[in-house]
């Protein structure tokens, strides 16, 4: 009798599991996931921010990708949002808009290339920083001026430059020396200028939910010469 019970109360599991799927599925909550890479390197963007914005452009749900450029952000309901890309400072990348069903996932490869240039004609740094959630903060530069010296063999012709490099700022504001890659540069002495000094520039960490982070960091060291000394400026 009791093998007899045993044997039924199994059947009526494995009958039940397929009719509640369905709607454990509905209730889980739709998400969007990927892969973030450099579209000319084809390598994966690490700590790269990430967010899922609504169809107002309103971030609802910030992420930073992982080691391999991957990511998932979990929506709080269904509609109709985008995967955006963003390096503090420059243009938003964006993804398609997709409509999401509750327990729906979205699974894409995004090829990516930020511009070499600063974003023009948007918010100004500091208003970007304002316009921060609470749940995710940029990270910001600890030493500004970052102590870099202006070549002295580019102060003789009074010579300006400027020098565009990426890379990964830790969860102690240290740039990850592996991570940090020049994308344009002017003159090869200002780009050694900048390399010199890397290990000794700090940040203040991302933070996501509150809590520290890595993050992927874009900046422009502009070498100018203003009235008759040279200035060294960081844009970010």
């Amino acid at each position: 009798m009791h093998r007899l019970f045993a044997r039924v109360a199994r059947a009526l599991c494995a009958a039940t599991v397929p009719l509640l799927w369905p709607l454990l599925a509905s209730a889980q909550p739709p998400a969007e996931s990927g892969i973030a890479r450099d579209t000319r390197t084809r390598a994966p963007l690490a700590c790269l921010h990430v967010a899922l914005v609504d169809s107002s452009r309103h971030a609802v749900v910030h992420t930073v990708t992982d080691s391999g450029g991957t990511f998932v952000l979990v929506a709080p309901s269904a509609g109709i949002y985008r995967v955006a890309f963003e390096v503090f400072g420059w243009e938003q990348l964006l993804g398609p808009v997709d409509t999401l069903r509750d327990g729906e996932m979205r699974e894409r490869v995004y090829p990516l290339e930020f511009d070499e240039q600063p974003a023009n004609g948007g918010p100004t740094l500091a208003d970007l920083r304002r316009l921060e959630t609470g749940d995710w903060h940029s990270a910001s530069a600890a030493n500004p001026d970052a102590d870099i010296r202006f070549p002295k063999s580019m102060r003789g012709a009074a010579t300006s430059g400027s020098v565009l490099a990426e890379y990964v700022v830790d969860e102690r504001g240290r740039v990850r020396s592996e991570s940090w890659r020049p994308i344009a540069s002017t003159h090869p002495d200002f780009l050694a200028a900048v390399r010199a000094h890397v290990p000794a520039m700090r940040y203040q960490p991302a933070r996501l939910n509150g809590r520290p982070t890595c993050q992927l960091v874009r900046n422009q060291v502009r070498f100018e010469w203003v009235g008759p000394v040279p200035a060294v400026t960081l844009l970010n």
